[in-house]
């Protein structure tokens, strides 16, 4: 019986010593956290004038992460998923891809200005060659993201266009 009432106390000691901290736990709830907002919805991705795929930003885990959907057409490969975090600690964004080709990509992000932002990975390339690639999310005036990357194998001397794509607003 002694044992049943100390480990109660005990329970009860840790429940009251955590709750105060969960409940002054900061959350998501800082700007940074909506740096990246302008990308959520559902979307049409324009190569040019071709559609090439539909994504699906969407807040999740009460708004700490952007969760991505990207569907190609059907019968194609090129489907995959994404998220989006902003670190306190590290006090920048990280984004991880996977992909249904195996591909997998790891960024590290910055906000460059309000409806701006730009992830950088580095792919080893061998003999001690590395290709650096930037990978931008810009707000448009007239609503429309601009998803652009581009790369160097130069230690950023030139740079060459991977893809220039526009996500349109579903319904709009």
């Amino acid at each position: 019986m002694r044992r049943v009432l100390l480990a109660a106390a005990s329970v009860a000691s840790v429940s009251m010593l955590s709750a105060p901290a969960a409940a002054q736990a900061p959350g998501c709830t800082d700007a940074i956290y909506a740096g990246q907002d302008f990308t959520v919805g559902e979307w049409d991705v324009y190569n040019g004038d071709k559609k090439s795929a539909e994504v699906k930003m969407e807040k999740v885990l009460d708004g700490c992460a952007i969760h991505e959907t990207w569907t190609v057409p059907q019968g194609k490969k090129g489907n995959g998923l994404g998220i989006f975090v902003y670190s306190s600690l590290l006090k920048g964004w990280s984004y991880l891809w996977a992909s249904d080709t195996g591909a997998t990509t790891s960024f590290i992000g910055q906000i460059i200005k309000p409806g701006e932002i730009r992830y950088v990975t580095e792919k080893p390339l061998g003999e001690g060659k590395v290709r650096l690639r930037h990978w931008s999310l810009i707000q448009q005036p007239d609503g429309r993201v601009r998803e652009l990357s581009v790369g160097t194998e130069d230690g950023g001397a030139t740079w060459t266009t991977e893809y220039d794509l526009y996500w349109v607003k579903k319904g709009a």
